[in-house]
C-alpha cells in the first residue's frame, strides 16, 4: 500500500482504512473560501514543505445544524438511532472552510494506473458531506478502483447570486461556486492522482440526487476541460431535473432579497458576516427555496437540457437510473416528477444522437424493516457496500445485490462498460429500451412496457426540442 504520496503541492502520508487500504483523509484541494475569497472561484493551495499526515477528515460545509451534539441520541432520517462506525466521526465538524477530499487507494505504488472514481454527495446542494461512512471507499478498493470523496460549498456559501458579484466577476457571472469546487476537485485529481496510484486519464465522476445532477453539470461545463472519461447519474433525473427549475434571474432576485434579510447594503458587508450568522439566515429560506445551481453563462454556458438535446456535452459513457418509487412503478413518483421518464428520455436522446453507450437501471428492492418501499437514496448503501451502517434487517440477498452493484460500477470505471466476470449481462440502451433491474431476485434486463411511461418519455424529449 502507498504510505507517502508526493504531489505537485507536497507530500501526504496515509493512514489505514477500516479494511486496511491506504486512506488519505482531509486533503485540501483549494484554499479556504473565507474572507475575501467568499463567493469566488476556488484557488490553488500553496506548495508546502515536509509531510502532512492525513488522519482527519476535512470540515463539512456550513449547513443547517440537525445534529444535537449535547447528547449521543442522534437519529437518522427514519427516526432510528444513527449507527456509529469506528473511524467515522459523527456528527461532522462544520465550517465555511470545507474544500477537502479523501482518497481510498488499493494501489501498491504510483505506477499502478488504477481507475479513479470521484463521488459527489447529494443533499439538494443544501446539506451533507462526503466523508460519511455511507460513502466509504473500501469496497471499491476491493474491486481495484480508487475512490475519491469530496466536500464542496453548499447553500448560500456555494450558490449565492447577486448583481454585485456579477459586476466584480471578469466573466460577468455569479453563483455556481459549489459547482466550481467540484470541477476543481476533478482537476486536482487529474493533476495529482498518479501519486496515489491512479490513472489521470481514467476518471469517473458519479453522484446521487443533487450529486448526480452535479455530476452531469460537471460534464456539461467547459471548465472541466474534457477531464472525465465516464459519468454515473443516479436519482437525479436526466433530460429533466428532479431539483426545481431555477433561472439565473430567479436566483439573482433571491440574492438581492437575501442581502436585505441579512441587514446588509453591500457585498463588502456580506463578506464581513461570520459564517454562523450567514448560515442562520440561510436556514430561514428552507430546504426547497434556497440557493441552487443555475445557468450562469460561464460555468454553465447553456441550460443543461439544451446541451443534451443539441449534443454539445462531452460524449462519454453513462450509467443513469433511479429507484422504483421515483417513477418506475404504479406509485405516485417522489418529488412530483417521474424521474424514470427523465432517465429514459436522456438515454433515448443520447442513442438517437449516435453517442457513446448509456446503461440504464432501476433499483427495485423494497427496504426491509418498515413500509418505506424503495425511496430516494436507499440504493446508496448497496452501491458502496455499507449496509452495515444501517439499522435495517438486511438479508444475505441484500448483501449479494450490494456486491454485484459495487462490481458493476467498478467495471464501469475501468472500461466504460459495467459488465464483468460473473455478473448478469447489462445491455446498453437501444431501440429495445431494455433496462437493468437491480433487485434481490437477481439483476436482469427488463422491458418496461407501461403506456403512460412511454408517453411521458416522449413528452419529455419533445418538450426540449
Amino acid at each position: 500500500m502507498i504510505d507517502l504520496a508526493v504531489t505537485k503541492y507536497g507530500t501526504y502520508q496515509s493512514v489505514r482504512s477500516n479494511a486496511g487500504f491506504a486512506l488519505f483523509r482531509g486533503i485540501a484541494y483549494a484554499k479556504p473560501p473565507i474572507g475575501d475569497r467568499r463567493w469566488k472561484a476556488p484557488e490553488d493551495i500553496e506548495p508546502f514543505e515536509g509531510v502532512k499526515l492525513c488522519d482527519k477528515y476535512g470540515n463539512a460545509c456550513a449547513q443547517y445544524d440537525r445534529w444535537d451534539t449535547a447528547t449521543d441520541d442522534i437519529n437518522d432520517d427514519s427516526g432510528h438511532p444513527y449507527i456509529r462506525i469506528e473511524n467515522y466521526p459523527y456528527p461532522p465538524i462544520m465550517s465555511e472552510d470545507c474544500l477537502y477530499l479523501n482518497i481510498y487507494t488499493p494501489a501498491e505504488n504510483m505506477n499502478s494506473k488504477l481507475p479513479v472514481m470521484i463521488y459527489i454527495h447529494g443533499g439538494g446542494l443544501q446539506h451533507w458531506y462526503g466523508s460519511d461512512y455511507e460513502y466509504c471507499g473500501d469496497n471499491f478498493c476491493r474491486n481495484g478502483v480508487i475512490l475519491v470523496s469530496i466536500n464542496y460549498r453548499l447553500n448560500v456559501f456555494g450558490y449565492f447570486c447577486h448583481p454585485e458579484l456579477k459586476k466584480e466577476s471578469e466573466h460577468n457571472a455569479s453563483g455556481n461556486y459549489g459547482l466550481m469546487d467540484q470541477i476543481k476537485a476533478v482537476k486536482w485529481a487529474r493533476d495529482n492522482i498518479e501519486a496515489f496510484g491512479g490513472d489521470p486519464h481514467n476518471l469517473t465522476v458519479f453522484g446521487q440526487s443533487a450529486g448526480g445532477r452535479s455530476s452531469l453539470a460537471v460534464v456539461c461545463s467547459p471548465l472541466s476541460e474534457h477531464a472525465i472519461s465516464h459519468v454515473s447519474i443516479q436519482s437525479a433525473g436526466g433530460l429533466g431535473n428532479i431539483m426545481r427549475d431555477s433561472s439565473y434571474e430567479t436566483q439573482e432576485k433571491l440574492g438581492i432579497d437575501f442581502m436585505k434579510m441579512c441587514g446588509c447594503d453591500s457585498l463588502e458587508e456580506m463578506r464581513k458576516l461570520d459564517w454562523q450568522t450567514l448560515r442562520d439566515f440561510n436556514d430561514r429560506l428552507g430546504f426547497f427555496k434556497g440557493f441552487n445551481m443555475c445557468t450562469d453563462g460561464f460555468v454553465l454556458p447553456e441550460d443543461i437540457e439544451t446541451m443534451i438535446v443539441n449534443n454539445t456535452i462531452d460524449d462519454i459513457d453513462v450509467i443513469i437510473g433511479c429507484t422504483a418509487d421515483e417513477g418506475a412503478n404504479e406509485k405516485e413518483p417522489m418529488f412530483g416528477t417521474n424521474t424514470f421518464a427523465q432517465v429514459r428520455a436522456f438515454a433515448k436522446t443520447k442513442y438517437l444522437n449516435n453517442c457513446k453507450k448509456s446503461f440504464v437501471y432501476v433499483f427495485n428492492r423494497k427496504q426491509p424493516g418498515d413500509n418505506a418501499g424503495v425511496p430516494h437514496s436507499c440504493d446508496n448503501r448497496y452501491q458502496f457496500g455499507t449496509l452495515d451502517g444501517s439499522w435495517r434487517p438486511y438479508t444475505k440477498e441484500d448483501y449479494d445485490l450490494s456486491k454485484q452493484m459495487t462490481a458493476y460500477w467498478s467495471s464501469f470505471a475501468k472500461s466504460g462498460d459495467p459488465n464483468g466476470e460473473g455478473l448478469p449481462n447489462w445491455d446498453s440502451y437501444d431501440e429495445e429500451e431494455k433496462v437493468m433491474k437491480l433487485c434481490v431476485e437477481g439483476p436482469h434486463m427488463e422491458k418496461y412496457e407501461d403506456r403512460k411511461l412511454k408517453e411521458l418519455t416522449e413528452e419529455m424529449i419533445n418538450s426540449y426540442k
